[in-house]
């Protein structure tokens, strides 16, 4: 084949073609924050009768003011596997003294003790920062539909190695219009650890709450697995939302 001017231009097409074909397909393995916290079937590792136990732990400086601190635990079993391979599960919040009635849900797919996270995630900086819980899941929602944000991680599970990803998320930081509203709070922080390796997916969560403002009190809340053991590097922060 001769190199004509023509030609020339076609090789260069194929290949911008096969460079942009391969950064998509590398962009597509790349960890999205939506896809693995609500896309993904959290729960198509649990088998029939398989009973989760996440210990719960909440810890705040000024109980008087915020609240008590206690540990407990939240159970998720798994009732029944459906032939669309969704899950029918109980969900026990606590036990003993804040103990709640179970919640039957039928055909889950995700893992809803993520929901109950992010539940308390919000109600706590409410707690703390005050202003209007509608806006507060908005800003929720946002940081989770930012690309990235997702560091590849190893920790043990029940004695064992597994590989997974962390994610920290700061969804007031980058409000610079409301920030003199949140009491010093602003930088609240919210971290997730999952892994494909485990059952039910997520192996923790963790809210931080502080301010710098003299007097304001700090709260910490976290939610693991049984049989997780945390790493103590710290979570790869996603970018600000603005």
């Amino acid at each position: 084949m001769q190199l004509s001017l023509t030609n020339i231009r076609r090789l260069s097409l194929a290949a911008v073609a096969i460079v942009l074909s391969v950064a998509m397909a590398f962009a597509a393995e790349a960890p999205n924050i939506t896809a693995a916290l609500f896309d993904k079937p959290h729960l198509n590792n649990i088998a029939a009768g398989t009973k989760l136990t996440y210990n719960f732990e909440r810890d705040g400086s000024e109980p008087k003011l915020i609240g008590p601190n206690f540990k407990n635990v939240v159970e998720l079993t798994v009732d029944k596997v459906n032939d669309n391979s969704s899950r029918d599960v109980t969900v026990q919040i606590f036990r003993g003294e804040f103990e709640r009635e179970p919640r039957k849900i039928e055909g889950m797919t995700g893992n809803p003790v993520l929901v109950f996270f992010l539940d308390r995630a919000v109600s706590g900086f409410s707690l703390l920062a005050g202003g209007n819980g509608a806006y507060h899941k908005n800003r929720f929602r946002v940081a989770m539909r930012t690309e990235g944000g997702l560091a590849p991680v190893k920790f043990d599970y029940n004695g064992k190695e597994v590989e997974g990803y962390s994610l920290a998320i700061r969804p007031f930081t980058g409000d610079r219009k409301n920030v003199d509203k949140m009491k010093g709070y602003e930088n609240a922080q919210f971290d997730f650890l999952m892994s494909d390796e485990i059952p039910g997916y997520f192996a923790a969560f963790k809210s931080h709450y502080d301010s710098p403002k003299p007097g304001s009190p700090s709260l910490d809340e976290s939610i693991v697995l049984d049989g997780v053991e945390v790493p103590q590097t710290a979570p790869q922060t996603a970018g600000e939302v603005k």
